[in-house]
């Protein structure tokens, strides 16, 4: 007795349930959302799955439980509301039963007196009216989910359900069909394509750029060290721009640096290169794109300079090999004298094996001018060590106070350098103008070792005298 009291309560529960959700109209069974257009059809949401394409793939079934009668027509039509331009890729399956279609009518507007657009499986046969059977509607929906309703046409008798989003949306979600990226690694180093620079190459994976994908940064030279000289910083302004290329692990695999001159004050012809201060040359396989290099300096194998215990590598030999404009001493640092344009040079540097970024440093790595060609004169960035080759008996004479002992090079007594590095193009001076004159704040940041006034370059107010800095003209 006491188990029949259980089963009546739990039948007079589950009938409950059904009044309280309409009537025999709806049903949540799993993860799938059926609901009953009449006449013995019933369609159910059987997936959602959100594809990586801002689309969606929905799967229909449509039944019929067998009945036959007046109240339960043969279907002819079925009928699917969407947007007109948000659906495509329909297919039909027949699951099981005898249907057959004639026709998927693709709409929007479908005929037949339909209440709403979208698309339509039309001239079916062998379903309803006593034959039982079922069958899928697989279609994508683009954009995003909407309200749709379905119609199963039997007879006369337009049998609709609508659903929700949130329909579509508890099916999707339940299933766990949300977007799972395609995980894509062609070259199978680990890096996905979508990450990688370099996805058919398993040796590369990443571009680093110096000073930034679009900005290039500068260098700036007075070349009469140890002298002061007319410290206006124009007697070589080159700009420049690196890519450091890393593998999956991010070790460096190549350095790709581009040069170009922006102006000469100088009538010097001063030589340009940059050492790795951690790097020796036999960890360098290759390096390409030097400009008038060959019969200069005496050259390794592989580019870099010979009797070096660091590696060095000559981007030019003479800046007037890249240069176009009239003939004269000076560049892009009079008004209206001596303007022109300059080649970019591109220097491609492989490394013999994967090295570590912090091993190779930052761009512009050490850069230093060899001047007028005389190799043991190098004037670097302050602070930055000479090459093994340069001539040390120079250091502590003139204007210079440099001190190799503790590691102080390049530097005069108010600590004022001989060269210049700027993140971002630089705005030099034009001819016989202190830097000092054109840039108000230069020697307050040079004085205090780079404390104060850090972006002394920059356009601020009271920062710089326009009238002493070069316009471009």
């Amino acid at each position: 007795m006491k188990n029949l009291k259980k089963i009546l309560q739990l039948q007079l529960l589950i009938v409950l349930l059904i009044t309280l959700t309409g009537f025999h109209s709806y049903a949540v069974v799993s993860c799938q959302i059926s609901k009953t257009n009449g006449g013995g059809f019933s369609t159910t949401i059987q997936t959602v799955t959100q594809n990586c394409d801002n689309t969606y793939t929905i799967v229909l079934i449509v039944s019929h439980n067998g009945c036959s009668g007046s109240n339960c027509k043969a279907l002819s039509h079925y009928s699917v509301e969407a947007l007109p331009g948000t659906y495509s890729n329909i297919q039909v399956e027949v699951l099981s039963g005898n249907m057959t279609y004639t026709n998927i009518d693709l709409g929007p507007n479908i005929g037949g007196n339909e209440p709403f657009q979208g698309f339509k499986i039309d001239g079916i046969e062998g379903i309803g009216n006593g034959m039982a059977g079922s069958f899928s509607i697989t279609y994508t929906l683009s954009n995003q989910l909407q309200s749709e309703r379905t119609n199963a046409k039997a007879g006369n008798q337009n049998q609709i359900v609508s659903f929700t989003v949130e329909d579509f949306l508890y099916v999707m979600n339940c299933m766990g069909t949300t977007c799972t990226p395609v995980i894509i690694d062609t070259d199978g180093d680990g890096v996905i394509d979508e990450d990688d620079d370099y996805p058919d190459d398993p040796s590369r994976a990443y571009n680093n750029y110096y000073p930034s994908l679009y900005n290039w940064g500068s260098l700036a030279y007075e070349d009469l060290w140890p002298s002061k000289g007319d410290y206006d910083f124009n007697d070589l302004v080159i700009l420049y721009h690196t890519i450091i290329v890393t593998d999956a692990n991010n070790n460096a695999v190549d350095i790709i640096s581009q040069y170009t001159i922006k102006a000469i004050g100088a009538s010097y012809h001063n030589g340009f290169a940059f050492q790795l201060d951690n790097i020796s040359p036999d960890q360098i396989e290759s390096v390409a794109g030097q400009v008038g290099i060959s019969g200069y300096i005496p050259l390794n194998a592989n580019g870099t300079e010979a009797n070096q215990p660091k590696a060095v590598i000559f981007v030019f030999k003479d800046p007037e090999d890249l240069i176009h404009r009239a003939q004269g001493s000076f560049f892009n640092t009079m008004p209206t004298n001596n303007i022109g344009t300059s080649d970019t040079v591109t220097l491609n540097l492989h490394f013999s094996y994967p090295v570590s970024l912090s091993l190779v440093g930052n761009p512009p790595f050490n850069p230093f001018i060899v001047k007028n060609g005389i190799r043991n004169t190098e004037i670097h960035l302050p602070n930055y060590i000479p090459t093994a080759l340069a001539d040390f008996s120079l250091f502590g004479t003139s204007d210079d106070k440099s001190n190799p002992e503790i590691g102080k090079y390049y530097t005069s007594t108010l600590n004022l350098p001989w060269a210049l590095h700027i993140p971002e193009e630089f705005d030099h001076v034009i001819e016989y103008k202190k830097i000092t004159s054109a840039y108000l704040h230069f020697g307050d940041w040079a004085e205090s070792n780079g404390q104060v006034y850090p972006d002394w370059y920059k356009i601020e107010p009271g920062y710089r005298v326009d009238s002493l800095i070069w316009q471009g003209y």
